[in-house]
């Protein structure tokens, strides 16, 4: 057997590499150019610190790892690199980085086949680790013995195995299954139950550990005893068959509401909602055929586990204490005291309420808003709207302020904050600043704030969309001619902007 493996693969592939990956794939299955410029553009790495963008110098072109383009990359230069090396009249596979082939060759074929293969990936701009003329291989989660014929579970020397506990806080499929999961992955990496049992020892171990009382058990693979002239029969009959059901058969479009689970919250989520369905979709309704519960499916999502919660905790106070340990300013205004938020306008990233007082009628109305900006600058944006007509219709607040001057009502606004929340992450991939806003609007009910308001789309992920970014580049993103590096305009669209659809925030 022969072993390899691809040192660092995903940054050493090239924008020319990716290129010809795709070029091969077009040989098997239709590809447009504008597919190809989505997937070249993709690798047009930006990143964010303190919310301002950052580009490396030269050629931003990178497959990142841990994210669902760069593995799909991945996996197409994997395909193309492989078709390289069919006439070396070998069985070889890759995963991801990590390569595995057999051949039947003498020792010393085996090594000139190696030498062959350092050089396909050697032309390519990759460099291979490589190991010859094995008889046992570890291999991803896999030992294989070519002495026995045998394989078996694979787990690192140091490895420790942890599970979640019976009683932690996670949906009852997850915890039921999970015992399930662990003996059939065991099963089918162990060639016989002996081999099964001696593996299974530490699994059991640690399942029994976190409260699962199930063992783990062998299961008996099932055979085929047909013979080979049965099975091509029954294929070529089962063709014609396959081929009707296929194309009169529709996909449907399934959408999936994922709620968190808690065991805190006795309430049946699941039934609640698809009641809801039932009452507000009914058959007469005119969207009964796209939201019914055949297109609409549910499935709960885990909340955050002990180690997170304290982790975030962690970094807040951390970020709390540096910030009163820095000598960042906290305001701007010129007259301290007339400072709309007592001295904080600098805050960022806060859910704030504006109460609008008249002064004849005492009578007070709410609005509760968010910024990821300092809060001044969101200010600014209000006042903006107070003043210029053709703004009157940004927010529902600037909407009652302009239609207490056209009564000729007097009134003062003063501002409060509510909450500091983080703004959207992709590293979190959540907006607890949306979510802080949404639940606000529920408890304190503020007067002026819509009800669609609770249904808008978070309007902070914008920012980091290729289509609201823009590049330009003097020769096709290349280096110009006087050997600098192309300069990189990012154009960030306002977090308080309202969206495509106007939306008010």
């Amino acid at each position: 057997m022969i072993t390899f493996d691809i040192c660092s693969f995903y940054p050493s592939i090239t924008e020319e590499l990716l290129h010809r990956s795709l070029q091969f794939a077009s040989n098997y299955v239709d590809i447009s150019k504008d597919e190809i410029d989505i997937k070249t553009h993709a690798k047009r790495t930006i990143l964010y610190k303190d919310g301002q963008p950052w580009c490396k110098t030269g050629s931003n072109f990178d497959v990142t790892m841990g994210s669902f383009d760069g593995a799909e990359t991945c996996e197409l230069v994997g395909l193309y690199l492989l078709s390289h090396l069919q006439h070396l009249n070998i069985k070889v596979g890759l995963y991801r980085d990590d390569g595995l082939a057999v051949t039947n060759k003498s020792p010393q074929q085996t090594e000139k086949i190696k030498k062959k293969m350092c050089a396909i990936f050697r032309d390519n701009g990759l460099n291979i680790t490589i190991q010859a003329n094995q008889k046992i291989v570890d291999f991803l989660d896999v030992t294989f013995n070519l002495h026995t014929g045998l394989h078996k579970p694979y787990k690192k020397p140091n490895d420790s195995i942890t599970y979640i506990h019976k009683e932690s806080n996670h949906p009852p499929s997850i915890i039921k299954n999970l015992p399930q999961g662990i003996e059939k992955r065991l099963t089918n990496n162990s060639s016989n139950e002996k081999i099964f049992k001696d593996a299974a020892i530490p699994y059991n171990e640690a399942l029994k550990k976190n409260g699962h009382v199930m063992a783990l058990k062998y299961a008996e693979k099932k055979t085929n005893t047909t013979t080979k002239n049965e099975n091509k029969s029954k294929e070529t009959a089962n063709e014609e068959t396959k081929e009707t059901k296929t194309t009169n058969r529709r996909k449907r479009r399934i959408t999936w509401f994922n709620p968190p689970y808690s065991k805190n919250v006795s309430s049946n989520i699941g039934k609640k909602f698809f009641d809801l369905l039932n009452s507000c979709f009914a058959p007469n309704h005119k969207l009964h055929k796209v939201i019914t519960k055949n297109t609409v499916k549910l499935s709960y999502s885990c909340m955050p586990n002990i180690k997170q919660i304290i982790s975030s905790h962690n970094k807040r106070i951390i970020k709390e204490s540096s910030n009163k340990a820095s000598t960042t300013k906290l305001c701007n205004c010129r007259d301290k005291p007339s400072c709309p938020l007592q001295g904080k306008c600098l805050e960022q990233s806060l859910v704030y309420q504006a109460t609008v007082s008249e002064t004849n009628t005492n009578k007070i109305d709410t609005y509760i808003g968010i910024t990821e900006n300092t809060f001044m600058t969101r200010f600014n944006q209000h006042m903006s709207s107070f003043r210029l007509p053709h703004k009157k219709s940004a927010t529902a607040l600037s909407e009652h302020v302009w239609k207490l001057k056209d009564n000729k009502r007097d009134f003062k606004i003063s501002w409060g904050v509510i909450e500091k929340s983080a703004a959207y992450s992709t590293k979190t991939k959540k907006c607890n600043l949306c979510l802080s806003e949404k639940y606000f609007i529920l408890e304190k009910k503020p007067t002026l704030n819509k009800r669609k308001e609770i249904l808008s789309t978070c309007m902070h992920t914008r920012k980091f969309l290729l289509k609201n970014t823009k590049e330009s580049r003097r020769h096709n993103d290349e280096l110009d001619l006087n050997g600098h590096d192309a300069a990189i305009e990012i154009e960030a669209v306002p977090d308080d902007a309202p969206d495509e659809k106007g939306q008010k925030h």
